[in-house]
């Protein structure tokens, strides 16, 4: 009988690993491009005016979550100039 019970979690295993390496996958490089799409789809006037509100928002959290995880250097804050 142990036998039967080995060859049953021998498929199930397989599967399982099986399952584990098509489970799809999400990294920062590719939230960086997300970034990159949104900038470029708001400069050529993708988005109706009503849809920027929360087109914006996702983007500032996007922008805000890859700084402070290192993929995006912290954006420079403007100086002003004296003469």
């Amino acid at each position: 009988m142990a036998k039967k019970e080995k060859q049953v979690e021998a498929p199930a295993q397989a599967q399982a690993e099986a399952e584990q390496q098509a489970a799809p996958s999400l990294t920062l490089q590719d939230l960086v491009l997300v970034a990159q799409i949104i900038q470029l789809t708001s400069t050529r006037g993708t988005f109706r005016a009503e849809e920027m509100e929360q087109v914006g928002g996702l983007y500032n959290k996007l922008i805000a979550f890859l700084q402070s995880t290192g993929a995006l250097a912290p954006a420079a804050t403007p100086t002003e100039e004296t003469n």
